[in-house]
C-alpha cells in the first residue's frame, strides 16, 4: 500500500476517532467521517470494503470503541431503509440511499435484499406500532384475569396511552404505511393484516362489553378502535400541523384524556344505568 492510501486510512480513523467522542459512533454517518478526513466516499470504501461495521471493528481492535456484539447488517438496513422510505416515499428512494444511510455498500445492502421491494416486505413483517401495543394490551388481560378493579375509563384510558406512545416512536413507519396505501396496494395489505391482527384482543374486549349490556351495541368494535389509532397516528404524520394550533397545545396526558373522554361518551349506554365497576 503506498504512503498516500496509508495516510488516508489514518485520516479516516482519527476523523472518526474525533467523531465518536461527541456522540455515538451508530449516530455517526460515513458522510460526517469522510467529511471531516476531507476524503472521498470511494476513499473510505477503498479502507472498509465492509463499510461502518469494518470500520466499527478496527476502532474496537484499536481500543477507541468498547468490544461489543456488532450491530445486524439486516436490522442496520431495515432501519435505514424506513428513515429514507418515509423521508424520500418509495418511488423515488434508491438502494444507493439506503446504503448510504446504513453505512454500508450496495453491495452488502444488496446480499440481504434484493430490491426496494424485498426491503418493503420485511419492514411490514417486522415493524408495527402493535409492538408496542400487544405488551399493554397483555398486562390488561392478565390484571383482569387475576381479579383486578379496572373500570371501562381505566382500561380505555391504558390502551389510548399505548397507542400514542407507539405512534409517537413510530412516526417513521406510520408515514410509510400511508404512503404503501396509494403506492404498493400488495404490500398494503399485509400491513392490513397484521394491524387486524393486532387489534383483535382490543375489538373483543368491546365486543364483550357490548354483550354484558355497558357499551352500546350499535357501535363497531373495529371502527372504535381505528378511530382512536387514527387520532394518534395522524397527530404522528402531521406533527408540523399540530404544532401550528390543531391540538398542538395539548400535552401528552391532556390529549388522551380528551380522547378517553370523547370515546366512553360515546360508546357507554347511558339509556341504562350500569356500574361499569360491576
Amino acid at each position: 500500500m503506498s504512503h498516500e492510501r496509508a495516510g488516508g486510512k489514518a485520516r479516516l480513523l482519527k476523523a472518526a476517532q474525533l467523531l465518536v467522542q461527541e456522540r455515538s459512533f451508530d449516530d455517526v454517518t460515513v458522510e460526517e467521517i469522510i467529511k471531516r478526513a476531507n476524503l472521498s466516499r470511494p476513499a473510505f470504501y477503498y479502507h472498509f470494503a465492509g463499510g461502518k461495521e469494518e470500520l466499527r471493528a478496527t476502532l474496537v481492535e484499536r481500543g477507541v470503541l468498547p468490544e461489543e456484539p456488532v450491530q445486524d447488517v439486516r436490522e442496520l438496513l431495515l432501519k435505514a431503509a424506513l428513515r429514507v422510505y418515509a423521508r424520500s416515499g418509495v418511488s423515488a428512494a434508491t438502494l444507493e440511499d439506503i446504503a448510504s444511510e446504513a453505512g454500508v455498500t450496495k453491495g452488502a445492502l444488496c446480499w440481504h435484499f434484493h430490491s426496494k421491494e424485498d426491503l418493503l416486505t420485511e419492514l411490514i413483517k417486522q415493524y408495527s406500532p402493535h409492538s408496542f401495543i400487544d405488551p399493554v394490551v397483555e398486562q390488561l388481560r392478565q390484571d383482569m384475569q387475576s381479579g383486578a378493579r379496572l373500570d371501562d375509563e381505566v382500561i380505555v384510558r391504558r390502551l389510548a396511552e399505548a397507542f400514542y406512545d407507539a405512534f409517537n416512536r413510530q412516526e417513521d413507519h406510520t408515514r410509510l404505511a400511508i404512503l404503501l396505501l396509494y403506492t404498493h396496494p400488495e404490500i398494503a395489505e399485509l400491513l392490513t393484516e397484521k394491524i387486524v391482527t393486532g387489534r383483535k384482543s382490543i375489538t373483543d374486549y368491546v365486543r364483550k362489553r357490548q354483550e354484558d349490556g355497558y357499551f352500546r351495541a350499535e357501535i363497531n368494535p373495529a371502527f372504535l378502535v381505528q378511530a382512536m389509532a387514527t387520532i394518534f397516528a395522524m397527530r404522528a404524520v402531521g406533527r408540523g400541523l399540530y404544532a401550528r394550533g390543531l391540538a398542538g397545545e395539548l400535552s401528552r396526558d391532556a390529549l388522551i384524556e380528551q380522547v378517553v373522554s370523547l370515546l366512553l361518551y360515546g360508546i357507554v349506554r347511558r339509556d341504562t344505568p350500569v356500574d361499569s365497576h360491576e
